[in-house]
């Protein structure tokens, strides 16, 4: 479990056995966004499991400036070439959210499954039932 924090944002990173169990605060800047995805490379890499998904948490999300895209896009293609299967991302009702989620995802998402829920309860059942999420 790790968790880095500043004035205007952060994040929290955990491993729930095949899942990576993320939640992002405020907005995503430079610091945060190569910080957290360097973290997540290293455990995921560590993981015993040929194949895992995310559990992305945005209800608390003050989204990201553009200088960030392209390194979430270059994560994306790693994650998705190292395994990722899905991802459950927990934006509440949130259009923009969705609308901003789907455009760092853009063109390089193939055979990740992604999902939308309104809550994390609703994100947990459906990786349970992919048999990818453990307590």
């Amino acid at each position: 479990m790790n968790t880095f924090e500043t004035e205007d944002g952060g994040y929290h990173l955990e491993m729930k056995g095949r899942t990576m169990v993320l939640t992002i605060k405020g907005v995503m800047d430079v610091e945060i966004a190569l910080r957290l995805l360097l973290e997540a490379r290293v455990q995921l890499t560590n993981l015993p499991h040929d194949h895992w998904a995310s559990l992305v948490d945005l209800t608390n999300w003050g989204l990201h400036p553009p200088e960030i895209v392209e390194f979430i896009r270059e994560f994306q293609v790693w994650a998705e070439e190292n395994g990722q299967l899905a991802e459950a991302a927990v934006i509440n009702k949130s259009v923009l959210k969705e609308m901003a989620r789907n455009e760092l995802v853009k063109g390089v998402r193939k055979t990740v499954h992604q999902e939308y829920f309104e809550d994390k309860a609703g994100a947990i059942e459906w990786l349970r039932i992919l048999s990818l999420y453990e307590d």
